[in-house]
């Protein structure tokens, strides 16, 4: 009876490393093998009492207009697709669908619908009153933890601040580093 107990808590633990170890490794093969796409951010807050130093974004990407739906309705907590395209230095989103583009080289990113979700506000307003709604989504990669110590006296707001992200080819998100004014930061 005692083995069987030591043999439950050690494999409940082998369960957890290997847990952590796959998310690692998944995250470091997004990195290696996915595109590298410029999205310009805007900062939401540089530190936390709790979590130490780190800042928060939101993308030009995450706060989506209904327009780029294309008639598709979606709902809180969908997952999303957005196509990207390179417009200038940076990347914005063209269309957002929510069936995985099937297109070769189309490079897209997945995220899911964290707000503005139409439920069926489409059967009670024509289509042209949509123009000022907007769909919020989330990627995953909207914190950036940074050494500690180094997020005291950060200011984004009167910068350019830009991040490289690597998508790999099922949409999945990597943030590889932030630039403040076209330097790397921290």
């Amino acid at each position: 009876m005692q083995a069987t107990k030591q043999t439950k808590f050690i494999l409940a633990i082998a369960l957890q490393v290997f847990i952590i170890f796959a998310i690692v490794v998944f995250k470091m093969a997004v990195l290696a093998g996915g595109t590298e796409v410029l999205l310009k951010v805007e900062p939401v807050d540089p530190r936390d009492i709790l979590r130490g130093d780190y800042a928060r974004f939101q993308y030009d990407i995450s706060d989506l207009n209904l327009y780029l739906f294309d008639n598709q309705q979606v709902r809180n907590g969908d997952t999303v697709y957005v196509i990207l395209r390179q417009n200038g230095k940076y990347w914005t989103a063209q269309k957002v669908q929510t069936t995985k583009p099937t297109a070769d080289g189309q490079v897209f990113i997945k995220g899911r619908v964290a707000s503005g979700g139409l439920e069926s506000q489409a059967e009670f307003f024509p289509r042209d009153r949509f123009q000022g709604f907007h769909v919020r989504v989330v990627y995953g990669i909207e914190e950036y933890y940074i050494p500690e110590g180094s997020g005291h006296g950060v200011d984004f707001w009167n910068a350019e601040a830009a991040a490289k992200v690597a998508v790999d080819a099922n949409g999945n998100a990597a943030l590889k580093q932030i630039y403040v004014n076209g330097k790397p930061w921290p």
